[in-house]
Order: C-alpha cells, then structure tokens, then sequence
C-alpha cells in the first residue's frame, strides 16, 4: 500500500496543476518547484496537541522533517497577480507532540496563489499569499483540508527563471477525526513555457505582429531599416526614413523625399525640385556662375558689370571689354587658358590701334598685406610682359596691383579663393 500510493499521489498532484493551472509571470507562464518540508501537528488547537501557534517555533520537539525531497508543486500564472496550480507532499510523522509515531504522511492540494510583487513592483522578491483544500492521509486515515498560507519568492539571474520558495500553510479539516497541521517547505523553483513565440521580447498578449520577430517599442512589430517605423507603416521598408513620407528617406533633409529630390544630399528648394540657391538670387546653383553672390540671369547669376573707374586718375573711361585670368595659390605663372585669353587681347589691340588696356592683379586673402600687394603687381607684369612679346607696344599697357584689396567673391570658401587669384583686362577706348 505504502510503495504504491507514493507515486499515485505525485502522478495525480501533477497532472492535477497541469489541467487547471493557467503564467508564473507573462514571459514564463510556467513555474514548477521541488523541495522539503516538515509537518507540524502540535500547535493546532487541538486540545491533546496543544492550542494554536502554542510553542510554535520548538523545531526539535514538534517538528517532523523530512530532508528527503518531498514537495511537488506546479503552478501557472493567471495574470494581475494570481497563480492557479497544484501541490503533493509525504513525509514520515515521528510525533504528535509528546506522543511518539511513524506514520507515512501523503497530501495533495488544489491553490491559488497571488504574489505581491506587482503591488510591490519587485521582481526578485515575491511575497505571496495562498488559499486551497486538498486531502491529506495520516498512515491509513485520510480527511479533507482547507489550507491558508503564505511565503516568499527570490529568483536569480537576468531573467529570473530559477529561484528559491519558503512557504508555511495551515491546514483545517471539519473532521473531528482529521488532525490540523502547520506545514512548511523550502523548494528549488523554476520558471519555463513562453508565451513570446517569435522571441522578440515582447509577449503574445501585448505583440502586435506574433508570428514575426519585431521590436518592443513598436509593441513586437518589425523596423526593418530601424528608422523607429514599423514596417507595415513604411513604404521604404530597406531606407531609414522619416514619419513624414511614410518611412521614404529625405537625406538633406530639406522637407523634399529623395524619391523627388534632384539634388538629394545637398539642401535645397522646392522650386528647384532640390537644388540649391545658395546666394538666393533665384537662380539655381548650378546654372550660376557667381553662387555666393545674389546676381542676375543677364550675367549668368554674377552681379551686374558697372563701368570701371581708373584708379590712378580720375579720367571716367568708357569700357569696351573686361577679360580674367587665374592663377594657382602663390604663384604668378601663366596657365593654357590664361595664354588663350591673352592672344585673344592681343587681336583686339592689333584690330584698333587706339584702344589701350589696364591690367589689374588681385590675390586672395592667405597671406600678408604686404606680400599679397606684391604678389598682385608681379601678376600684372607677367601678364603684360607676354602682351608685349607679342609686339604690343608697350606704352598701350598699364599695370596695377590691387593685393586682396578688391576681392570679387568671399574669401571664406575656396571657390571664392580661386576666383580672387585673377589678373583683369580692361580694355578701353
């Protein structure tokens, strides 16, 4: 009898905790313990044994412990709280008080367990208050129980699956035959089950793509190119995008999506689909010659050319033709195209005798005063030297340097550098 009853009452207690248990948490719904436990018959309020809580704590006289594992229990979470499970336990009573025995003990109990975490917002404590029946057998002699307990939890780890339980019932049966019972138990406890099946962090209850791993701030849903827009919202699934065009990209972000953007990584306008218009002249950058001065569509963006006046005397002189060319940082040396342009002054001088011209050198602002001035005069010289190698006479040709004093575009980008290292031929009547 003894040999059999043993694994009937297990067998029972879990299959019990399985069909009516339903989480231990959200995430592991599940949560099974094994431990030992010692039973308690003296301080029950009955008269032989002793009143209620008399002599509660005399462990060596009262208490019958078994070390042996023999507490089953399993539960699972309901929500907001609540467990529903079952428990199964034996043990050998050694005595009723004073009275001496050996006495098989086997129970099995229906629970419903609350823990009070949730109230406490504690996850690795878990105070716990508990209520149930179940029937208990002393030797041959079995009744039935109503029990109320109590306990707490502490689980390890990150994620909190394995952790320790140490509970006290009191068990009281309407038997005038049954014997009343403290029981305490200390178990090894362990979470398991999930209700997260696509592993995303996110429980199905709360996931709003279930089946499809996603991300917990867009309550389990995907972002696949991670611009904080699900998926099924994003019409640029694979380009990190803004809410603004449904997830679609604006790189520049210039309130224009790449998709209609002609100039997508430069910052730009609507009316040039894009583009820019840096100097704000209302002529597209690329269409403008001079993009960091407001200028006319008649100059090709530059601002409007106004008659030069000599700056050595105060003739006013009428212009026929202003001609530039450039040089490298520092340097004095004329270009390919600087040769060009001056072969093409030199027809205009042969064709009309009596025009003469002005070259004007200019620097950019990287070095001194002193030196740029310098460095601007040399340019002049250069320039004229070579129109008179090619039989212009000499007295025709006047020089000046200008250092950076005259610069036609902003020194502060090295666009506008390279526009301001220029010699200017003015030719005139």
């Amino acid at each position: 009898m003894k040999t059999t009853i043993k694994p009937i009452l297990f067998l029972f207690t879990v299959c019990f905790g399985i069909s009516l248990s339903q989480a231990q948490n959200e995430e592991h719904p599940w949560q099974v313990s094994l431990g030992i436990n010692t039973i308690d018959v003296f301080p029950t309020g009955v008269t032989q044994y002793g009143a209620l809580f008399e002599d509660f704590f005399n462990v060596k006289a009262h208490w019958n412990l078994d070390t042996t594992p023999g507490v089953v229990q399993i539960t699972k979470f309901l929500g907001k709280g609540f467990s529903f499970g079952g428990r199964g336990s034996y043990n050998t009573i050694t005595k009723y008080g004073k009275r001496k025995a050996n006495d098989p003990f086997y129970n099995a109990d229906g629970i419903i367990k609350y823990n009070w975490n949730q109230l406490l917002k504690t996850e690795r404590f878990a105070p716990y208050f508990e209520l149930g029946g179940g029937y208990a057998i002393f030797d041959a002699t079995g009744a039935g129980y109503f029990n109320l307990g109590a306990g707490i939890e502490y689980w390890f780890g990150k994620e909190k699956r394995t952790g320790i339980v140490l509970g006290s019932l009191f068990r009281n049966t309407g038997e005038t035959y049954g014997i009343k019972q403290f029981q305490h138990h200390l178990s090894f406890a362990y979470r398991f089950g999930n209700t997260d099946d696509d592993n995303d962090g996110v429980v199905n209850r709360v996931d709003q793509c279930p089946e499809i791993p996603g991300k917990i701030h867009l309550n389990g849903c995907p972002d696949s190119d991670e611009d904080g827009i699900r998926d099924s919202e994003d019409k640029c699934v694979d380009m990190p995008g803004v809410a603004a065009f449904e997830g679609c990209p604006d790189t520049d972000e210039n309130g224009i999506p790449d998709s209609q953007d002609l100039c997508p990584e430069l910052p730009g306008i609507q009316a040039f689909k894009g583009c820019p218009d840096s100097d704000g002249d209302g002529i597209e950058d690329a269409l403008d010659a001079c993009i960091e001065e407001p200028g006319i569509p008649e100059n090709d963006g530059c601002p409007e050319e106004k008659i030069v006046e000599d700056p050595i005397s105060d003739d006013q002189w009428e212009v026929f033709e202003i001609k530039l060319i450039f040089f490298e940082t520092d340097k004095a040396i004329l270009t390919y195209e600087s040769l060009l342009t001056l072969n093409e002054i030199t027809e205009v001088l042969r064709a009309h005798p009596s025009f003469k011209l002005k070259i004007k050198g200019h620097t950019d602002s990287s070095a001194t005063d002193a030196y740029n001035q310098e460095l601007s005069e040399r340019r002049a010289l250069t320039a004229k030297n070579y129109l008179i190698i090619k039989n212009i006479d000499p007295s025709r040709l006047e020089t000046i340097g200008f250092g950076e004093a005259e610069p036609a575009r902003s020194n502060d980008s090295e666009q506008g550098k390279a526009y301001n290292r220029r010699v200017e031929f003015i030719i005139i009547k």
